[in-house]
């Protein structure tokens, strides 16, 4: 390859320009990375990457095969039609997902083995638009304005181990002034990265050089620490005779560094799973977004995981006294290169969220401030908020590229179909479902636009410490939400009679391992009715000031489902247990107990939970001696269902626990309060196994 300013040229190896390389470090061991390097070669890299990591080692496993560590695409305001440079492109993850988006990606990384990887990776996916270079970040082939986009995940912190001369900030200043100037007027530089004085290091997070607190102290005593210590960690191949080198800052130094380098128009967003993995973001500059996360999640794992100390003293600590805006543990960074004279952004057609904000005409000036998506599935769901930090509308999107992507455009059309018919039904449904507002379509992404639920979602309502102390508030909420099910079901029954829903798989309606099935009537003698699907409390949503309900979320809705899937759906996700759980043995869950507690054993919430299931009973006419085998192929649809989507994060956990939950039903199938030998209403004392 030459180059047609200079004349110069470098070999091409394997179809790969090769520049510059560098001494092998990374995430796994050299010899670890020529065994993928080969089994991807061989058959296929995902396959590899599954055999080598899915078990042994699962952070790599994400961190190799996940696209949504790309979460961030459907934020930035570039067109489909923009050039990228993926700076550091390691093992080929965000390449692979920016080159589903974008016209042209450039991608560099100087270690052999991951170059060899991510070529073959490309090769086998069939992704022609990717340039993929050997070099390092202080040799860049490149012209000037070139690129729309760069990215920097995890490399800015090394700048200074790589570049000897002067402070490792000058070092930095002056990389991100010469990235700086490849941009385009209004370019933007992507960075993932830690924050230097975030809480997680105050826990003893390990830091780049392998040791702990070190980004804590003063430079100049962390290079003596690790001068003196003299510490071994293979990724980094650190000199600790050079000092502490790999700088960080916090989030109002990552401002002040980008400034520097000539930089304007910076936003931060913190990833609460790590700048590698951010299923979800929140902007830094919508406390309100982050003092509302940190509360809910809190409460759900005091209620999942039982009561802890030091999660209680973290939360006083931290969100109460503001401190938290500066100590979230990691960042993702978005600077603007500003336009100089006569210059003015590159247009390239438009980019998805600008389509999804021109959608809301009001208020106007709503931005995105909180990114919410899962681990392998391609679904983004985006929160639109004024400026009066009022929630504008919800956008879920989804790269048509991508497996799952007609999900979206099918729950946008259900939901067209959907609202009109709640709102003629009856008063009571008018307002129970969001409003479809517009689809969108831009370059390779999808985003359907819907109205926000009002009020707050009964999960946040119901993980509150002190709900289940309050009988008549849960029994008031139980008993909206049982009017609604009756009201609703009718209009749901009519999308089936339209085919406007498609149907589950009848075989979901069996047991997991089709070996159980108890003795009397089969499951064809069962009805099957058109329900949501995933009636979950995330997804009711719960208006204090209506005193009802609205559902969101759509996605599951079908036809086969067995009578009362919804309501039992939304019992179990109560997670009620009879009394306050203290701290449970790590990786254990309440779920077990709670499913227990609800479900075999007597109290004022099992007597509660009977009741209103004889009334929706009553309200659709269901035969009550039917309702334990409604019970027991809800458990079996769980089942199924999870182990669909079994490839998303913690899918395949929840399809083993419904397995859990039905065999333990199994078992004790006497004792279960929908036992029609117990009668309406009536207790008495059961033992289970």
């Amino acid at each position: 390859m030459e180059c047609s300013a200079c004349g110069a040229s470098w070999p091409i190896v394997k179809g790969v320009p090769a520049y510059r390389s560098t001494e092998y470090f990374g995430e796994v061991s050299r010899e670890e990375m020529q065994k993928l390097v080969r089994l991807a070669e061989e058959g296929y890299w995902l396959r590899a990457v599954r055999a080598q990591f899915k078990d042994s080692n699962p952070d790599m496993y994400h961190y190799t095969a996940d696209l949504n560590r790309a979460s961030w695409i459907p934020l930035l305001p570039i067109g489909p039609d923009s050039t990228v440079l993926d700076v550091g492109s390691g093992l080929g993850a965000l390449t692979h997902a920016l080159a589903l988006t974008y016209h042209r990606v450039v991608s560099i990384e100087p270690i052999e083995e991951r170059v060899q990887f991510t070529k073959t990776r490309l090769d086998q996916e069939g992704l022609k638009n990717v340039d993929l270079v050997q070099t390092t970040l202080d040799r860049l082939p490149f012209f000037e304005k070139t690129f729309d986009l760069i990215v920097l995940n995890g490399v800015l912190e090394w700048v200074g181990v790589w570049r000897r001369e002067g402070t490792p900030r000058e070092a930095q200043i002056e990389t991100l002034t010469a990235l700086r100037r490849l941009l385009k007027p209004t370019g933007i530089v992507l960075i993932g990265i830690e924050n230097r004085i975030g809480f997680e290091s105050f826990l003893g997070r390990v830091d780049h050089p392998g040791t702990r607190f070190t980004s804590l102290m003063p430079r100049s005593l962390a290079s003596l620490y690790l001068k003196l210590r003299k510490p071994g960690f293979y990724r980094t191949l650190l000199d600790p005779t050079q000092g502490y080198r790999t700088y960080t800052y916090s989030p109002r130094g990552y401002v002040k560094l980008l400034r520097e380098a000539g930089f304007d128009s910076v936003e931060l967003w913190w990833p609460p799973q790590g700048y590698n993995l951010p299923c979800e973001m929140y902007r830094l500059a919508d406390r309100a977004e982050i003092e509302n996360y940190f509360t809910c999640d809190r409460n759900y794992k005091t209620r999942v995981n039982g009561h802890a100390f030091r999660r209680t003293a973290k939360h006083w600590a931290l969100v109460k006294t503001g401190l938290i805006y500066s100590m979230v543990p990691d960042v993702i960074v978005r600077a603007e290169r500003p336009a100089e004279g006569s210059e003015s952004r590159q247009e390239h057609g438009g980019s998805l969220i600008e389509a999804v904000q021109d959608v809301l005409a009001s208020p106007p000036g709503a931005h995105a401030a909180v990114l919410m998506s899962f681990g392998f599935r391609n679904k983004a769901v985006v929160k639109l908020v004024g400026p009066d930090g009022t929630t504008a509308a919800i956008a879920k999107m989804a790269n048509v590229r991508r497996p799952g992507a007609e999900a979206i455009e099918q729950s946008f059309r259900l939901l067209e179909r959907l609202q009109p018919v709640f709102e003629e039904a009856c008063p009571s449904l008018r307002g129970t479902v969001p409003k479809p507002l517009q689809f969108v379509h831009v370059g390779s992404w999808v985003a359907s636009v819907e109205s926000a639920a009002p009020g707050r979602s009964l999960q946040d309502v119901a993980m509150d410490p002190r709900y289940f102390s309050d009988h008549e508030e849960v029994r008031h909420h139980l008993e909206r939400v049982a009017t609604w099910l009756i009201t609703a079901q009718s209009a749901l029954n009519s999308l089936g009679s339209a085919e406007a829903v498609q149907e589950i798989p009848p075989a979901w309606r069996q047991p997991p391992d089709q070996m159980n099935a108890p003795s009397g009537r089969s499951s064809s003698d069962t009805p099957s009715w058109v329900q949501h699907g995933d009636f979950f409390t995330e997804n009711v949503f719960w208006n204090d000031q209506a005193g009802r309900v609205c559902v969101i979320d759509w996605d599951q809705c079908g036809g086969g489902y067995p009578p009362l899937f919804d309501w039992f759906c939304l019992l179990t996700s109560l997670y009620y247990t009879h009394a306050r759980i203290r701290r449970s043995p790590e990786g254990y869950t309440v779920d077990d107990l709670s499913f227990r507690h609800t479900y075999f054993e007597p109290s004022w919430f099992s007597d509660l939970v009977t009741a209103l299931t004889d009334h929706i009973c009553d309200g659709l006419g269901l035969d009550h001696g039917r309702v334990i085998e409604y019970f027991r192929q809800y458990l079996c649809v769980r089942h199924h269902q999870f182990m669909h989507e079994r490839h998303v994060s913690q899918k395949e956990q929840w399809g083993v626990r419904y397995q859990a939950f039905y065999d333990f039903f199994m078992k004790n199938r006497d004792a279960c309060i929908f036992h029609p030998r117990l009668g309406s209403g009536v207790r008495a004392a059961r033992k289970v196994q």
